[in-house]
């Protein structure tokens, strides 16, 4: 009888970055000889995979905490733990053996985020039926005695882990997100040989200096310290911004009243961010909080010099030549790191050779063997 492991992904977006960590991952089984079992609220939308079987988790999902709820109250009824080597969750549950914690520690956001928003919006955020749900559901999932192995994405991850809710950290692994190396091969040599007529093809100036901001949900990554420190470089630097945000309006309202209409440039979500990584010159992400940035990882392979926060997880694999590490939000710390990050002599091969040990296929492998073990 083949051995049998289960994987817990309630949605699935074809662009979401956890969903292909669920398909590699199982396809991975597979190719050892391990039958894999999916729980999700939606199996129609998955891809078929050969080994692969999809369980449907029935779910409400007219509002994203009805979702959570019901996915999972209904899991704990259909999930015997017993049946399988492991159960990885790459979501929001508490029936679990390990526990991928690639979207940080909640209460870890919601403390940041409480230093910048009123004191009747802090009331509000604590009391948020949402955050309250996932709050408790995120403390079983993390000291749960079933809970076999917690696999942080980042040593940020793990300090929250341990500092919040006092998992030993025997308990915790660390695994770095990994990124398709070899696949940004070909973009990268394209941008090395011929980033000017790149620019020309998308209308950019080749003589400006771009910084690229690539992220959605543009408060939590640190849009607005951006568009205020640009305010400090010189009138040649230009922001390239991709990503969706619901208020991107706001967003452009301020980059008009700051003087820089003519200078911040916005694109929207876009499939193909690969382009815009051949035209810039650097990438600057001053997050809030991300326990590792696949947009800071992708941008390093792509060989752009980066200045992004130590509250970003990715700082972490960052080298004097691939980035500057800032620990301030204010505006003019944004700004001199950006000053620095176009003054800093840039090798983009060095650069894209320094996460070359992040492949996605090496970090899928020691995701397995954390699970396995």
């Amino acid at each position: 009888m083949a051995q049998r492991f289960a994987i817990l992904k309630a949605k699935f977006d074809p662009l979401g970055g956890t969903e292909k960590i669920a398909i590699l991952v199982a396809k991975a089984l597979v190719e050892r000889g391990i039958h894999v079992d999916i729980y999700t609220s939606d199996p129609k939308s998955w891809p078929k995979i050969l080994g692969v079987n999809l369980l449907r988790i029935p779910s409400i999902k007219l509002t994203r905490w009805l979702h959570i709820l019901s996915y999972n109250k209904n899991l704990n009824k259909f999930l015997n733990r017993n049946r399988y080597l492991s159960i990885l969750s790459l979501e929001h549950t508490s029936f679990h053996t390990h526990k991928r914690a690639g979207g940080g520690c909640h209460i870890a956001w919601l403390k940041r985020r409480e230093l910048f928003v009123s004191s009747w919006k802090r009331r509000i955020m604590w009391r948020d039926p949402y955050h309250k749900l996932v709050l408790d559901i995120e403390k079983k999932g993390f000291t749960s005695p079933w809970v076999k192995k917690i696999i942080a994405n980042s040593e940020l991850v793990k300090r929250e882990v341990m500092e919040f809710y006092g998992v030993p950290q025997e308990k915790i692994a660390v695994v770095y997100n990994g990124v398709e190396w070899e696949a940004l091969q070909g973009p990268f040599l394209e941008a090395l040989m011929g980033k000017e007529e790149l620019r020309r093809k998308m209308d950019l100036d080749p003589s400006r200096f771009y910084f690229l901001f690539v992220g959605n949900g543009f408060e939590r990554k640190g849009l607005g310290p951006a568009l205020r420190a640009l305010r400090f470089l010189p009138k040649d630097v230009s922001l390239l911004v991709v990503g969706y945000d619901k208020r991107e309006g706001d967003y452009r309202r301020l980059a008009s009243k700051l003087g820089l209409r003519e200078r911040v440039i916005f694109y929207g979500p876009q499939r193909d961010v690969h382009r815009f990584h051949q035209v810039a010159d650097a990438f600057v992400l001053p997050t809030l909080y991300d326990p590792f940035s696949n947009a800071t990882l992708e941008a390093l392979a792509m060989g752009l010099f980066v200045l992004t926060t130590s509250d970003n997880g990715c700082s972490e694999v960052l080298r004097p030549e691939s980035g500057i590490v800032i620990d301030s939000l204010n505006e003019e710390a944004v700004a001199e790191g950006m000053k620095k990050a176009i003054s800093t002599y840039k090798d983009p091969r060095r650069i894209r050779e320094s996460v070359k040990h992040l492949n996605l296929k090496n970090q899928i492998s020691k995701l397995i063997e954390e699970c396995l073990t």
